[in-house]
């Protein structure tokens, strides 16, 4: 029996974070990208790290998917937002909703309403204190994402090693790649 994956694609709109944010000072002493203001930072990286506005989870139905981005669309125009397409790796965009967006890169960690939405990326390689995980932002692009999945993977790989040796990254959520567009 052939059983298919289902498409776990979501829809996000969220604020970077202002200098108004509670934990503005960790980010400016742990940043780990010289050259670059907490601000340049922050509008540099395109991952789903920042203040939830909206999720939505697409099961299937472009149609419901099209109204919300409508939806998102004006509400992006009321503040300073960014609206994400949020896919699991291995999946990809929808053809029909691939000349709406562009694709920014692969970003790993934990993007569940439920859960939590927590980016490794951003709190591990950006702003992180083992230097095992930190060395990896050689290999972000310039959206500060990873440019493939296959260097996601090696990554979460060495995360998984780090977690098992008994280091405190953050793993109470199994690591996820996803694969990010932007509309």
């Amino acid at each position: 029996m052939l059983i298919l994956r289902q498409l776990m694609h979501k829809l996000i709109l969220i604020e970077k974070y202002l200098p108004t944010s509670f934990f503005w000072s960790n980010l400016v002493k742990d940043k780990k990208i010289q050259g670059l203001s907490v601000e340049e930072l922050l509008e540099k990286y395109q991952g789903f790290e920042g203040e939830l506005v909206f999720y939505f989870q697409l099961n299937g139905n472009i149609e419901l998917l099209e109204k919300n981005i409508g939806e998102c669309l004006e509400l992006k125009i009321l503040g300073k937002c960014t609206l994400l397409h949020v896919i699991d790796a291995p999946n990809t965009m929808p053809p029909s909703l691939e000349n709406q967006v562009t694709k920014l890169g692969y970003d790993v960690g934990v993007c569940d309403e439920e859960k939590t939405i927590y980016s490794s990326i951003f709190h591990e390689i950006l702003f992180g204190h083992h230097e095992e995980l930190v060395v990896y932002k050689e290999q972000l692009n310039e959206n500060f994402l990873f440019e493939t999945q296959c260097i996601a993977n090696k990554y979460v790989k060495m995360h998984d090693e780090l977690s098992a040796q008994g280091k405190s990254v953050e793993d109470y959520e199994k690591m996820t790649v996803y694969e990010i567009w932007k509309q």
